[in-house]
């Protein structure tokens, strides 16, 4: 689990329900935040907070998430919310995060997300990261001039600093970060842990 230096608010937790969050002082929405798999009606809804650039969350992308995918989101047992923020550790973290958001905007938010945790390394080292990820795009077989035009976008730069914002407000200290239900779970745990987690929440 990567955890950043920064100084923040902490949090309470969130409350239940699929899109309010509790703070100390204020509610905290995640209507219109990160991007979902699995049904509304799922009786399990997991939050998940990440960056790309962190190595223990593309590790938790490659192993433990298709597990959970495969044994509860496409059972319709959980439903899932990543959130991609950025913590400021990682180099190029910030325009790969809009690059995930601008797929989203044609529908491949997934398609991306797995993409540059596997090129994770490959990104954080370039030297020119909007041709890197004008690449991927390509790759992707997004429209390319849809694409360029949104990540230079305005509102798609505001859409993650408004996911930082709400990071912050949470107390989110390292990424990964899960709530599952009012629960709060730091770190990339083993599959077996979280399946005990899931569990735990569907009987009470």
């Amino acid at each position: 689990m990567h955890v950043f230096r920064r100084t923040l608010i902490l949090c309470f937790g969130l409350l239940a329900g699929p899109v309010q969050a509790q703070s100390n002082g204020g509610g905290v929405t995640l209507a219109g935040l990160g991007h979902d798999l699995g049904g509304a009606t799922a009786r399990v809804f997991i939050v998940e907070f990440g960056d790309f650039g962190c190595g223990y969350c593309a590790k938790f992308a490659a192993d433990q998430f298709h597990k959970i995918d495969s044994a509860y989101i496409k059972k319709g047992i959980v439903r899932w919310k990543m959130v991609p923020f950025v913590t400021g550790m990682f180099k190029n973290s910030r325009e790969v995060a809009e690059a995930a958001e601008c797929a989203a905007e044609q529908g491949e938010f997934w398609k991306m997300h797995n993409l540059l945790y596997e090129k994770r390394k490959e990104w954080m080292a370039s030297s020119d990261i909007r041709k890197l990820v004008a690449k991927y795009a390509s790759d992707l077989r997004l429209d390319k001039t849809v694409f360029s035009r949104c990540v230079m976008s305005p509102y798609i730069q505001q859409r993650i600093q408004r996911n930082d914002a709400v990071a912050q407000k949470l107390g989110i200290q390292g990424t990964p970060t899960f709530f599952v239900n009012s629960r709060r779970v730091p770190g990339a745990i083993p599959f077996e842990l979280f399946q005990q987690v899931i569990n735990d929440a569907l009987i009470r």
